[in-house]
């Protein structure tokens, strides 16, 4: 938008426009400047990176992490036990560590279906052999509490 300028009137005209221009850019910054800064606080970062996280996919990702991790250590515990504290035995137990996390992560579906086919088949076997309550239509557990 270019403009000929050939008076000192429209000069000081074009002089003012741009001055008002030059305003109006300078406190949108500062308003985009103040938004930035606001979301650079430690807080705000800590918040919408926990955000992020534990949302949609990320939260399967996580759990998966976490499932791999926990197996992990307590296989390292398990087999390591209280064995001593050289050097050797740490960084064995370590590597142990990070093989079943791997494992664990990398096998998590399978895991998951294999985990809750067993305790299903556990917990359905306890329901089925365990005594059966009294119906609550006989008589006889109806006056259960009464003295005979």
């Amino acid at each position: 938008m270019k403009r000929t300028i050939t008076s000192a009137a429209e000069l000081d005209d074009a002089i003012e426009d741009l001055e008002k221009k030059a305003s109006f850019q300078k406190e949108e910054l500062k308003e985009h400047f103040s938004g930035v800064m606001e979301n650079l606080k430690p807080i705000n970062l800590i918040k919408h990176g926990l955000q992020s996280a534990f949302s949609g996919e990320n939260k399967q990702d996580l759990l998966k992490a976490a499932i791999g991790l926990g197996s992990g250590i307590l296989g390292r515990k398990l087999v390591m036990g209280r064995l001593g504290s050289g050097l050797l035995r740490k960084v064995i137990g370590t590597a142990l560590e990070m093989g079943v996390v791997g494992l664990v992560v990398k096998n998590a579906e399978k895991l998951k279906e294999t985990g809750s086919d067993l305790m299903e088949k556990i917990f359905h076997k306890k329901r089925s052999s365990g005594p059966k309550p009294p119906a609550l239509h006989d008589k006889k557990s109806a006056n259960y509490f009464q003295k005979n």
